[in-house]
């Protein structure tokens, strides 16, 4: 199998003493390419370095909707010259969260708005980060779709409705290892969405896939979520690897970087 992590934080502190063995792993079970989404000014240096040290690992751009905060706009101005120095595969990632904090929301959608309109000038996609945010992000998203920006909407967690209205507008859902969690809703209606709308994902360290639950999780895991999708889809897991990574290869220009 030929397998892309479309988003993974292998760059982050967790990683810091073993990354090479970390991409080695994933290498070895297929993973062929990584994509790392950058998170803050702060955390510019660690994707860079990263994605310097080994060509799988691949740089996307972005202020996390986390860390928009009331000096969103100097952290914008630090990271919009990355796009120049070291070409991304998307911009990411980027979105709104409603899940840890309320507080700035106002500038979490005027942020988005700044980095949707990067992509449409970078002509690239995106990494949306949407926590408890879906439909506001749906919302928000749905006048750049028009203009032809594509994107993934990662970890997606809505409801089927929501992802019939993403997958509609040309955009991806992004699946990892909680799609084998027993009590993931997605599990209920995955199987209705068509293949060629998925694309697969470890948000490593987050979110392990069974059985690798409440350790750290990795991108050699992705195969998880390959076996948890070919039992839902009740197709063989070299088919989802082929249609996946086609979809990742294709939305994130991967064969040319």
């Amino acid at each position: 199998m030929i397998l892309v992590d479309t988003h993974t934080h292998i760059f982050g502190e967790q990683f810091q003493t073993d990354l090479a063995p970390v991409v080695e792993r994933a290498v070895k079970v297929g993973v062929q390419w990584m994509l790392l989404p950058n998170i803050e000014s702060s955390t510019i240096g660690m994707v860079s370095d990263a994605c310097a040290q080994h060509p799988q690992l691949k740089p996307m751009w972005g202020l996390h909707p986390c860390h928009v905060l009331a000096n969103w706009r100097e952290e914008l101005d630090t990271i919009y010259p990355m796009f120049d120095q070291f070409p991304a595969a998307a911009v990411g990632e980027i979105g709104l969260d409603l899940y840890w904090s309320k507080e700035f929301i106002e500038e979490q959608k005027q942020a988005l708005t700044v980095q949707l309109g990067w992509a449409l000038e970078k002509s690239i996609p995106v990494s949306l980060h949407t926590r408890e945010a879906t439909r506001e992000a749906i919302d928000l998203v749905k006048p750049f779709a028009a203009q032809g920006i594509r994107g993934v909407f990662h970890c997606f967690s809505g409801t089927e409705d929501e992802a019939r209205e993403i997958i509609a507008m040309g955009f991806f859902l992004g699946v990892g290892g909680s799609i084998t969690y027993k009590k993931n809703s997605l599990r209920d209606f995955i199987s209705r969405i068509p293949l060629d709308h998925i694309v697969l994902e470890t948000d490593a360290p987050y979110l392990p896939p069974v059985p690798y639950r409440g350790k750290r999780n990795e991108p050699a895991y992705l195969q998880e979520v390959v076996y948890g999708l070919s039992d839902l889809y009740e197709i063989s897991p070299a088919r989802i690897a082929e249609i996946t990574t086609a979809n990742a290869v294709s939305l994130f220009d991967l064969e040319s970087h």
